[in-house]
């Protein structure tokens, strides 16, 4: 099949998060099955306007602030001078609403939608653009099936009206990333991800702070993103060291993972929650908010635990529990390491692929 996705940008943008991730692992895959993939994204500085790796070929156009608006003339020009079968359009932040330059068949795939929570990351006026957005897919995209990559994707998708068929294709773990050996820092726990607002790192900040009034702690922070100066003041108000890495390769923040006695995930909402299940893959216990995604990966009392969203006395009492409770932490590691085994980005492929020829067939239901 000629496959053409649009995506916001791709895997080498310094932006780059989990919908990028599911981008390569899914569609890398699909080119070494044979399929010829284009991807239509935003340009970062320095990257090239037009090149081909990894098996794709990509066109680069606009930057992060306005590729939205430049995608669909760039859309049209692609679909003028390649071959394509099927299109498909990954919602996240911002509708492409490609169905307006085509009539070949359209796959929207959703990482998950801001709805609400679009308000705690952005000013008021992007934040209802971004919210009255969203609220349009279910009319946009009437005709099409969707992809989500988890099942409280999928709910948000008819909370907003879509009546299509939505087919689940979860997320993968890298195969061989998670079985390294490290050596286990036993008082170390780690939050690794974007750092953004809504992730609510704020609540891990505060409850490291509570834990260090009773036992030893060494936290530590991994990503990047526009709240890091935000975090790093307040650990300094609360007078809590905490190791800001900034960006790590792929290589070191596994690493990360092996290292950590417990790694947390406070967000109000993901739409699966990646890095969670790559911390578990590392046979490494999760203390998460019981956020929408999120307690789709963690098995609360099992491969680790889920509290109240925004309770950060319950979540500091939650990493105490497993810092402190030797045999609850082997349990809980050995479980978690069983659990992720069950998701790998071979299995998503090819469930993707099955979507899409699907869809190439003409099924319209």
């Amino acid at each position: 099949m000629n496959i053409l996705v649009v995506n916001w940008q791709d895997w080498a943008n310094p932006f780059a998060g989990g919908a990028e991730v599911y981008l390569y692992e899914i569609f890398s895959r699909l080119a070494k099955n044979g399929h010829n993939i284009i991807l239509l994204c935003s340009r970062a500085r320095g990257q090239s306007r037009h090149e081909f790796i990894d098996g794709f070929e990509i066109f680069r156009v606009g930057g992060r602030a306005n590729f939205n608006f430049v995608a669909p003339l760039a859309l049209r020009s692609i679909l003028r001078h390649r071959l394509v079968d099927v299109v498909v359009d990954d919602l996240n932040k911002i509708p492409f609403f490609s169905t307006f330059v085509t009539r070949k068949r359209v796959v929207p795939t959703l990482m998950h939608l801001f709805r609400g929570t679009i308000f705690r990351e952005t000013n008021p006026i992007f934040a209802s653009y971004v919210y009255i957005a969203e609220r349009l897919i279910s009319i946009f995209y009437r005709r099409s099936n969707f992809v989500a990559i988890s099942e409280s994707t999928a709910q948000d998708l008819r909370d907003i009206g879509v009546k299509r068929r939505i087919s689940i294709v979860y997320c993968g773990i890298p195969r061989n990333r998670g079985h390294g050996v490290e050596k286990r820092e036993d008082d170390l726990v780690a939050y690794v991800g974007r750092v953004k607002t809504y992730k609510s790192i704020d609540h891990f900040v505060r409850a490291v702070a509570m834990v260090k009034k009773r036992r030893n702690i060494r936290a530590k922070i991994v990503g990047d993103g526009d709240a890091l100066d935000d975090l790093k003041s307040l650990a300094r108000e609360r007078g809590v060291d905490i190791d800001f890495t900034g960006f790590v390769s792929g290589d070191e923040k596994y690493r990360v993972y092996r290292s950590a006695r417990v790694v947390v995930q406070p967000s109000i909402k993901e739409g699966w929650g990646l890095t969670a299940i790559e911390a578990q893959s590392c046979s490494t216990p999760v203390v998460s908010a019981n956020s929408p995604g999120l307690r789709e990966v963690v098995v609360h009392g099992k491969t680790g635990f889920l509290y109240e969203y925004g309770n950060v006395e319950e979540m500091a009492e939650r990493i105490i529990e497993l810092l402190d409770d030797r045999r609850k932490w082997v349990s809980f590691s050995r479980a978690a390491e069983k659990w992720a085994r069950q998701f790998s980005w071979d299995r998503s492929a090819r469930m993707f692929e099955h979507v899409l020829k699907r869809e190439g067939e003409g099924d319209e239901t």
